[in-house]
């Protein structure tokens, strides 16, 4: 797979990444909003709850007295319901007692046989002050009303201090945890029995944060109940100070256990009254509707009254951590994600139990750790699904890549049919046993090269080393090269000559040749490093030199001799024509030693590289020539015009060249032709054509111009054939170009192209 389209792939995947969290965003909002909007999670916030509840529990008011009517009572006193005298004899003992406020919750809905029992009661209760009673509400109402209102009978009500609802809020696994403080029909409100209770007492409204009118709830149709209102219980049944119905009504109670105390008289006897589960351990054992009433009081005494918060606060609070969470999806790994969402869920339930505990507000974490706990499950499948199709799709490729060796496809060609998981697992082991086999094809490729190769990381040290490489290392260091630094391994070498890869260890002599590895992605992820031996090579090298010695001295010698005896005395010469004869061998043989001896140095020696300026060494070649082309009677001209035209050259290989092409025009053209040299700047580079009017070339001699001894043109006076091959050597080692056009007849154009240098 290229790199391009790998980077196609990796975008397509990113944009779907980024799809699928933004629709797994959306939907855990919805149903994490749903939820801590809903009553859905209810029953786990009430588990939280009841598990913190034990932390609540406290030391009850010593001013908040309950006057039991008890079983005790019920035996000494008589069945119930008692007559109205009765309530009326504990009135008028307790107003002796001269209590702040009494909260009589006993229903007086009925009145009296006699009229006059009603009245004396409602004077007791005037005199006992302030006094107040309850109301009760009967769902649905008379004639299809949605509710009907009972409030004591008239003396009674207008006897009272104030009227008060009595009602308490069961949760849905049938505890009691909160109170509604109010209850309306939309044109009049009825506060709850303790709250009247409270301003009896304290004079003043309940707390400032209880008053606001949230969570509401419809309780049958058109009346409404609000501000909610948690009930943080003392603790078990039997906390609060108790007396019983029969000895304040006998005067056996001490008045200062009732003076300045605010009295609740209720029914606690078996089978008088409600009775409810609380949220405390032991809150199975039901406690008495009044002792449940006093806990109520005695949280806005205190100002423990436990606030929830409304569903607005909830979502947002729930759809926090949600978001951090799914924010951890995109910029953290799986194993920081998990961590992530531990300490979220932490975190939620740390934060609900210390606003509870410390701040007495109530913020259900459930919907939030609900939150928390699918949204991670989830997006891991959807990334495990991706992954698993990313994966698949991988494997599918990888299966229709073409093979380096055709019998490991064979060896590992898969059935695909099956199930789904049958399909995955075949390619799966298809493409583990062909990476087994590459990899083994791989090392026994690397193990099998004659030079010595190391492989190394991007921190130098060496990871792997063929059977070539322990050889040479182990003649020169005890230790094996696995696992040691590049640094140390080279420095166990000298350097061998100029050039600065070649080395030498031994006696022996190296080229060190390293190149960057690279993954698929192009990062960078270490280097392979070559030692080649070119001990041979040198000593080629050596040979060569000596023949190019050989050729320069021992051939050339007795040429130059006989071309001396030649010029000699008259008397010493053979016949003119014999001479004539001998004379041009001698210079063929000392052109084809010249020409082979460039042509050598060209293509071994060390380029010395300057700038220079193309048309100086242009001037100098047709200056060398000046002699033969005017002998010959063929006019060469240099249009070099007056910019400069610099290069990077070295002076006698390029010079040598422009020599061998302007010679080989004047030789190859008829006298009274000529030959045109001109320069031209092409963008990033120098062009030079040298032109003639001679012969010109055949398309077969084309093909083969610059091949060595090759003549492309004939006269009597042909050279070696090694002219140009030795201009295209130079050319070529100068990263430049050359091309020949010419036609039969029509002369031939040389153009050289050579990298421009750009002056300052």
């Amino acid at each position: 797979m290229t790199a391009a389209a790998t980077g196609i792939h990796l975008s397509r995947s990113s944009r779907r990444l980024i799809l699928e969290w933004v629709l797994v965003a959306v939907l855990s909002s919805l149903a994490v909003g749903l939820l801590a909007a809903g009553s859905l999670p209810v029953r786990i916030d009430n588990l939280v709850y009841d598990l913190l509840s034990p932390f609540s529990a406290h030391a009850p008011r010593d001013d908040v007295v309950i006057v039991a009517i008890d079983n005790r009572s019920i035996q000494e006193l008589g069945r119930w319901p008692w007559p109205r005298e009765r309530h009326t004899a504990l009135l008028r003992q307790l107003a002796k007692a001269r209590p702040r406020a009494i909260a009589y919750d006993v229903l007086f809905v009925d009145p009296d046989a006699d009229p006059a029992q009603d009245l004396a009661l409602a004077d007791a209760v005037k005199a006992a002050g302030p006094v107040v009673l309850p109301v009760t509400f009967d769902i649905p109402g008379d004639n299809g009303a949605p509710f009907r209102l009972t409030p004591p009978v008239p003396p009674l009500a207008a006897a009272a201090a104030a009227l008060g609802q009595a009602n308490l809020q069961f949760d849905p696994d049938g505890v009691v945890r909160r109170a509604m403080l109010a209850e309306s029909d939309g044109a009049q409100t009825w506060p709850h029995l303790m709250e009247t209770a409270y301003r009896a007492a304290e004079g003043h409204d309940s707390p400032t944060y209880l008053r606001a009118p949230q969570g509401a709830a419809t309780l049958g149709k058109g009346l409404l109940r609000s501000r909610p209102m948690l009930i943080p219980f003392a603790g078990p049944p039997g906390r609060f100070r108790t007396i019983a119905f029969s000895d304040v009504l006998r005067g056996e109670t001490p008045q200062v256990f009732l003076k300045d105390k605010i009295v609740l008289v209720g029914a606690t006897a078996d089978g008088l009254g409600d009775r409810y589960s609380t949220p405390l351990p032991g809150g199975q054992e039901a406690m008495a509707g009044v002792e449940v009433q006093a806990n109520v009081l005695d949280a806005l005494l205190t100002g423990r009254a436990i606030r929830p918060l409304g569903r607005a606060w909830v979502v947002a609070f729930s759809l926090t951590p949600l978001w951090m969470m799914l924010a951890g999806f995109l910029a953290l790994r799986p194993a920081a994600n998990m961590v992530l969402g531990a300490g979220l869920t932490v975190a939620v339930l740390g934060l609900s139990a210390g606003l509870l505990l410390i701040d007495r507000i109530w913020l259900p974490p459930a919907a939030a750790v609900l939150g928390v706990a699918l949204v991670y499950p989830f997006w891991s499948w959807r990334r495990l699904e991706a992954s698993s199709a990313y994966m698949l799709e991988e494997l599918r490729r990888f299966a229709q890549e073409p093979e380096i060796l055709p019998a490991i496809a064979a060896t590992h060609v898969q059935a695909l049919g099956g199930d789904v998981t049958t399909r995955e697992v075949s390619l799966m082991r298809g493409a583990v046993g062909r990476m087994r086999e590459l990899r083994r094809f791989v090392d026994d490729t690397l193990q099998g090269l004659p030079d010595a190769v190391l492989v190394a990381g991007l921190d130098g040290r060496v990871s792997l080393a063929n059977r070539a490489a322990l050889a040479l290392f182990a003649a020169l260091t005890d230790a094996p090269p696995e696992g040691r630094r590049l640094d140390d391994l080279l420095a166990l070498f000298a350097a061998a000559g100029d050039a600065s890869d070649e080395i030498q260890a031994r006696g022996v002599d190296y080229q060190l040749r390293r190149e960057a590895l690279f993954a698929t992605d192009g990062r960078a992820i270490g280097w392979i490093v070559r030692f080649t031996d070119i001990s041979a090579l040198r000593a080629a090298g050596r040979q060569r030199e000596q023949v190019l010695q050989l050729l320069t001295h021992d051939m050339r010698s007795p040429q130059v001799s006989i071309l001396a005896l030649l010029d000699g005395p008259d008397e010493d010469r053979p016949a003119s024509n014999l001479a004539r004869r001998i004379e041009g061998y001698a210079r063929r043989t000392l052109a084809l030693a010249d020409d082979f001896v460039h042509l050598a140095r060209a293509e071994s020696m060390t380029l010395n590289l300057e700038t220079l300026n193309l048309p100086d060494l242009l001037l100098d070649a047709v200056d060398d020539l000046w002699p033969q082309s005017s002998a010959k009677g063929v006019a060469v001209a240099a249009e070099v015009g007056e910019a400069e035209h610099l290069i990077r050259a070295d002076r006698s290989l390029v010079t040598r060249a422009l020599i061998n092409l302007i010679g080989n025009a004047v030789k190859y053209t008829d006298p009274g032709g000529r030959v045109d040299c001109r320069l031209a700047l092409e963008d990033d580079a120098v062009v030079c054509a040298i032109a003639d009017t001679g012969r010109g070339l055949a398309p077969d001699q084309l093909a083969r111009l610059f091949e060595q001894f090759h003549r492309g043109r004939t006269t009597r006076n042909d050279g070696a054939g090694l002219g140009l091959a030795f201009v295209l050597t130079v050319v070529q080692r100068h990263g430049g170009r050359i091309a020949c056009d010419s036609r039969e007849g029509q002369g031939a154009t040389f153009t050289l192209r050579f990298a421009r240098v750009l002056g300052d």
